[in-house]
């Protein structure tokens, strides 16, 4: 899996989008920016221009790698731990079939060849609100 210090746990969903990202078979549907410091979408033929396909995403990695196939939870589940879309058409960004968003993505601690900095990022609890 991925290389964490004794005592850090990882959530399994942070290892696993960890693992989706790292693997070069799924490079044609995710992977790392050319920094290394987020990942983005990609299309069949990896232009920058390329239209994400969120339908074959959906099928091939989320239900690969997940118990659904909902790419509206695969994102939700990346703001609860913290993650920013990256905004702006920046290098590599892509807008997803469905509503033109970019699907690129970024957490401080999410870094390419650095998994020991997983065990930073945490699950943000939900704000209490009055009532």
């Amino acid at each position: 899996m991925t290389d964490v210090k004794p005592g850090q746990v990882v959530p399994i969903f942070l290892q696993k989008l960890y693992e989706i990202v790292n693997n070069p078979d799924n490079m044609s549907l995710i992977r790392w920016s050319d920094r290394g410091d987020s990942f983005y979408g990609t299309g069949d033929d990896l232009h920058l221009d390329t239209v994400l396909d969120q339908d074959r995403f959906s099928r091939e990695i989320l239900g690969q790698w997940f118990k659904h196939q909902k790419f509206t939870s695969f994102t939700r589940q990346l703001n609860m731990y913290g993650f920013r879309k990256v905004q702006g058409l920046q290098q590599h960004s892509l807008k997803s079939s469905i509503d033109g968003d970019i699907c690129h993505f970024e957490h401080e601690h999410f870094i390419r060849g650095q998994p020991e900095l997983l065990g930073f990022i945490q699950r943000r609890k939900p704000s209490s609100q009055p009532g």
